[in-house]
């Protein structure tokens, strides 16, 4: 035991030393050289993998806590049990862990890909996405898409140090938060990150994956719990002949009987648990399958089917088709709920305000952001969006909150307001 003690603490090299030796030769296991764009002094005293330096500087940046008050489906201040940006990046982080383990893969890059991948959402959600998208494509900007605009908050608007801008996190880091929402929504920025291809880690493809299972299936609960789905189906016959075959596509999957879905705001919606779990277990043997079938025995294999646009982690084929049934039938009727559509209006509406406010008058930016539109610089090896008034406009609006964008608009458009 004294021999133990002796050992304590571990330094980097030898907590590094002893995760490697654990992981499976197609996992990533250090950074690649020159992964981070500025170098940094080497600590003699460091306890922390490179990858678990960028899950803490994501954990401890202004962009992670603005997420607890933005909207994932439901308004935030329209209930305390609905699912926020922040727990929804928690529940994929953990899902992607637990995956990582199974695959003994690297559950650290895996975790910092998986809590960085929402920074870049704008308040209430998607339309507010779209709405930006339009304003920049209409006046030749570019696009906004949010996994895009996740990278620029790393790359470029936080700060940790006054040498430069942004958390200078691996390039590991960063590519997996570009791509983890598919091959969709890239504007052709980040071509150092191979922006047209797949992730080229597994740890990268598996964030994507359970994205998607996490929001598909939690905000499908929520709006059950939320009442609104029950309303739909008393009022409207066309809903409630899709709900029962979304009811049996599930309870088919799940090998029980369809009485067990329930979709009143009374029930405990357990069957979404079970629903996850088969869907992460489903996942998780069909990539053990495809590692075999593809001959993936390194990490440069693992590299060499990216290049090609061949994912190793993805769904059997029967179940990809069951899941894209849920997903179907989820976008059209979940997220196109009267409710959901009205708030998406109320969104835009204010978006729309405080961006023609803010074109018109650029001095009712804070004074940092003033300063940012009237000091426009441009980084030529930089290869995100390139800097302008316009983008600096849609930054300022993607960082607010929902509750923050609410109140900018009262106290700009509300005369009984004090300023």
């Amino acid at each position: 035991m004294s021999d133990f003690f002796n050992e304590l603490p571990l330094t980097k090299e030898k907590m590094e030393e002893r995760y490697v030796s654990s992981l499976a030769p197609f996992a990533v296991k250090y950074p690649k050289e020159n992964s981070r764009e500025y170098p940094e002094p080497v600590r003699t005293d460091e306890n922390r993998s490179e990858f678990q330096r960028d899950r803490d500087r994501i954990i401890h940046s202004k962009a992670f806590r603005r997420l607890m008050y933005k909207t994932q489906v439901f308004v935030n201040h329209e209930g305390d049990h609905y699912r926020t940006r922040l727990t929804h990046t928690l529940e994929v982080a953990q899902f992607a862990r637990g995956i990582c383990k199974s695959l003994t893969l690297n559950e650290e890059l895996a975790e910092a890909i998986a809590l960085g991948h929402d920074l870049g959402h704008t308040p209430f959600g998607h339309a507010v996405e779209r709405y930006l998208s339009e304003e920049l494509g209409d006046r030749g900007e570019g696009l906004f898409f949010h996994n895009e605009q996740s990278v620029r908050i790393v790359d470029f608007l936080e700060k940790r140090c006054r040498e430069y801008d942004g958390l200078n996190l691996t390039c590991e880091v960063r590519e997996g938060i570009l791509k983890h929402n598919g091959n969709k929504d890239r504007s052709g920025i980040y071509k150092k990150l191979n922006h047209d291809r797949v992730c080229s880690t597994l740890e990268g493809q598996i964030v994507n994956k359970v994205d998607t299972i996490a929001y598909i299936c939690h905000d499908l609960q929520d709006g059950i719990k939320s009442g609104l789905v029950e309303e739909a189906i008393h009022k409207n016959p066309d809903y409630a002949k899709k709900m029962e075959e979304l009811k049996a596509v599930i309870a088919q999957f799940l090998s029980c009987d369809i009485e067990e879905i329930e979709f009143t705001p009374y029930s405990e919606t357990y069957f979404i648990n079970d629903l996850i779990h088969r869907l992460i277990m489903k996942i998780t043997k069909s990539s053990v399958a495809n590692l075999k079938a593809y001959s993936i025995y390194s990490l440069e294999d693992v590299k060499e089917k990216a290049d090609r646009n061949i994912e190793i982690i993805a769904f059997d084929t029967e179940t990809k088709d069951v899941f894209d049934q849920i997903k179907t039938i989820a976008y059209s009727y979940i997220y196109g709920l009267h409710t959901i559509q009205a708030m998406d209006e109320k969104a835009v509406q204010v978006v729309k305000d405080l961006f023609e406010g803010f074109v018109n008058n650029p001095k009712l930016l804070p004074p940092e952001w003033y300063y940012r539109y009237n000091n426009i610089t441009t980084d030529d090896n930089y290869d995100g969006a390139k800097d302008s008034k316009i983008r600096v406009i849609c930054d300022y609006i993607a960082i607010m909150t929902d509750r923050f964008a609410l109140e900018e608009h009262e106290r700009l458009y509300n005369p009984r307001i004090k300023i």
